[in-house]
């Protein structure tokens, strides 16, 4: 690779006047116009959109099914590698005089609230149910352990290191270049390593518009899954079929009406402010959350889900080094074929859906993460979320489970439609009066996470279309992004309803994938160098890795 130059911090357009003043224009129209472009031509042509969404589909799962698997597998064997890596242990993101700006307990908290999202609630007990009826194990004619701890492994797999990894490479790349070379904290200044100053011009937009791009469409599979499970749990209370239907499927009307009442929140959490506004909904939405993880451990056999917690998690750590790097070949004999559908539908859309989400995530967790050695990074990123997620799944998606396997539920929530499952969990862990009370909570807590996730959202998409400057609070600039997040979300419903969004993201994704498979490079570019460097000075200099 040539060497680039990276001495001068990157000098980025951004207007000093006008509507957009403190914004790049460039990023923050063309992003508003290839989204509104592609609403009008879904719009225009729902059944023919949805004709070309699954030939597209199709052709992405046939060329980048094999890419998505590789790609996260190897990001989860570079951050091992980092942390064992004696450089690690000095390089910080930041200078080397950087002390941490938060206390080690406060970091890990935001680390595991960042972990805190609607997709954590909306597959909570779906999932591991889901894969007590169908994994690759049950596929292939037997299970590693019982049905529970199979289940719940499989759903380790996807909400685990691999996942955490993801956000943890971009975040690095971000801390090392932003907070050590003092470039601005936007998505381009990732691969200054690898570009240099060519990053100025059309090829740092088409970075950051890839990155807004990406961030939408993480977003709306967000939006609309949390509306789903909204409708199913107020059909629930109310019985009411405006709601959804006896089959559990939300109408296309209440979807869209549900979306205009939570995104009228998510502008009035936004006009508010960021402290008032976004961060009491953030604070309230992990306070809520809490209370459910703890009613359901209060309420359930805590001895059996904490044991499933640990047998399922060995379990995962056992097969990781294969699974994570399994790719199931739809033209083999079977069980081939039902296991490359199973990975399709579950661990493809998984990956799609992280990649989609990593440069809000990673965006986030650099901010809050300088003067951290990359070590410490890793192990803080990677490892207190990924508890914080096993955990919750064990309590919640093994109480399912075991009233399950204990003649309890008799097939009810098996034979539940996705959306429902989480309720009717607890009609049988509860008392009627209680049960109402916590399908309450949990309709409460969905809104309240598309409220925090979607402010949250619109404020990196502003900050990337600022090219990281500090942008004053402008809201008629999040009104706008609210408006044609509502646009895209609606449109993608209309299409195809809930079950298009997962099509959409497993397409959307694959862009910024080659994106952070450049960022990987400009990681081991900056740690290669330190190594070099810190080589040098104790007397045994290798390689020059200098830019």
């Amino acid at each position: 690779m040539a060497k680039v130059p990276i001495a001068d911090r990157l000098k980025i357009r951004i207007v000093e006047r006008g509507f957009y003043k403190g914004f790049n224009p460039t990023v923050s129209l063309i992003s508003k116009l290839i989204i509104m472009l592609l609403v009008l031509a879904l719009v225009a042509n729902p059944t023919g959109a949805a004709d070309q969404l699954q030939e597209l589909k199709a052709v992405t799962l046939s060329l980048f099914s094999a890419w998505y698997i590789n790609l996260l597998g190897i990001f989860v064997v570079v951050s091992a590698a980092l942390v064992v890596l004696p450089v690690s242990g000095r390089l910080k993101l930041g200078k080397p005089s950087d002390v941490p700006e938060y206390s080690t307990q406060s970091w890990l908290s935001m680390m595991i609230c960042a972990g805190i999202g609607i997709g954590i609630l909306v597959f909570s007990v779906s999932e591991p149910v889901s894969h007590s009826i169908s994994n690759p194990d049950i596929l292939a004619g037997g299970t590693d352990g019982d049905v529970i701890t199979s289940a719940l492994r499989f759903t380790f797999l996807h909400w685990g290191i691999s996942a955490w990894s993801c956000y943890a490479i971009v975040a690095l790349a971000l801390g090392l270049n932003c907070h050590g070379n003092d470039q601005p904290m936007t998505m381009r200044s990732a691969l200054v390593p690898l570009f240099g100053a060519r990053l100025e011009g059309w090829l740092g937009n088409g970075v950051d518009i890839l990155s807004i791009l990406a961030i939408i469409a993480g977003i709306t599979t967000t939006i609309v899954l949390g509306l789903e499970q909204i409708c199913s749990g107020l059909s629930v209370l109310t019985g009411s079929t405006f709601f959804a239907d006896f089959a559990g499927d939300p109408p296309l009307v209440a979807l869209l009406t549900a979306m205009l009442v939570a995104l009228s929140i998510v502008t009035t959490s936004i006009l508010s402010g960021v402290d008032r506004g976004v961060k009491w909904i953030s604070n309230l939405g992990l306070l809520v959350a809490f209370g459910v993880l703890f009613v359901f451990l209060l309420t359930g056999p805590v001895g059996r889900l904490l044991a499933g917690l640990v047998e399922a998690g060995l379990a995962y750590l056992r097969h990781l080094p294969t699974e994570m790097f399994i790719v199931y070949g739809a033209s083999s004999d079977p069980p081939g074929p039902e296991q490359a559908r199973w990975q399709a539908d579950w661990t493809i859309f998984y990956w799609a859906w992280w990649i989609a989400f990593a440069p809000f995530v990673g965006l986030f967790l650099a901010r809050i993460s300088r003067g951290r050695t990359v070590r410490e990074f890793i192990l803080g990123a990677v490892i207190a979320p990924t508890l914080m997620c096993f955990l919750w799944f064990a309590v919640l998606g093994g109480s399912a489970l075991l009233l399950e396997a204990d003649g309890i539920a008799e097939g009810s929530i098996l034979g539940a439609p996705h959306a429902m499952r989480i309720y009717q969990t607890l009609d049988l862990a509860l008392d009627p009066i209680a049960a109402t009370i916590m399908k309450g909570v949990i309709v409460f807590l969905f809104l309240i996470l598309i409220v925090a996730s979607t402010s949250a959202a619109i404020i990196a998409i502003k900050s990337i279309g600022a090219s990281g400057a500090v942008v004053a609070e402008t809201p008629l600039h999040s009104m706008i992004w609210a408006v044609v997040i509502a646009g895209i979300a609606g449109a993608v419903m209309a299409v195809g309803g809930v079950s298009s969004v997962r099509d959409t993201m497993i397409v959307g994704a694959v862009p910024f994938s080659g994106i952070m498979a450049l960022m990987l490079l400009s990681i081991l570019r900056i740690v290669l160098k330190a190594r070099a460097s810190s080589a040098a000075v104790d007397g045994t200099a290798g390689p020059d890795f200098r830019t």
